[in-house]
């Protein structure tokens, strides 16, 4: 009777211990699905949309983009589609537009952009209107951009080309830094008649 309890035990014990082994084996091959790779983003998402503040409350920049990619450890933002506006800290009003293929923003708010890059104006009266580039960053804090690639600038009146750009987006202003090329739009100038030429006609 004991030979039989203690064989009963001992395939009671073996039953349990195989299937504690299985448990642990199935949950040691789902872990490394769990488990974040080194490089990997903490956080993605699809179709995003963000508006980011300043200290004060007033808007700073809105982006939206297909695909955004957050890596905490470098407090880097990646962006793929992006499509931005950048605002008058005065008037809280959109003032630029700017889109590119790819952007990331790093912890110290530099916007770095890549693949077809277009920065526009949303003010029609703007000194500069258009910047067209393959790669150009931007200091979000003091909307300073930079950049050492072949650049298309365009402005009231005029459109200018050359390799590297250097500027300010409030300010309006941009200056490019060789091989520059300038064409001027021509201006029609009307004048009133003179009063000897009313005069004749009277």
């Amino acid at each position: 009777m004991n030979f039989r309890l203690n064989a009963l035990l001992v395939l009671v014990v073996v039953a349990l211990g195989a299937w504690f082994y299985q448990l642990q084996f199935s949950d040691s091959q789902n872990t490394p699905e769990l488990i974040k790779k080194e490089g990997e983003p903490e956080y993605t998402g699809q179709t995003v949309t963000t508006t980011v503040y300043d200290l004060a409350g007033n808007p700073q920049y809105f982006a939206e983009a297909q695909e955004i990619k957050r890596y905490e450890h470098t407090e880097r933002t990646e962006f793929f589609k992006p499509l931005l506006n950048l605002f008058n800290a005065q008037t809280a009003l959109k003032q630029w537009k700017i889109a590119s293929d790819h952007a990331e923003i790093s912890k110290e708010k530099i916007l770095t952009l890549s693949g077809n890059v277009l920065i526009e104006s949303l003010d029609p009266t703007s000194r500069l209107q258009k910047i067209e580039t393959e790669k150009l960053s931007i200091d979000l804090t003091s909307q300073d951009v930079f950049t050492d690639s072949p650049v298309i600038s365009t402005g009231m009146g005029f459109t200018t080309s050359g390799v590297g750009l250097k500027g300010n987006l409030k300010r309006q202003v941009a200056t490019l830094t060789k091989d520059v090329k300038t064409y001027i739009e021509p201006t029609i100038i009307r004048t009133a008649p003179s009063d000897a030429n009313s005069k004749d006609k009277k």
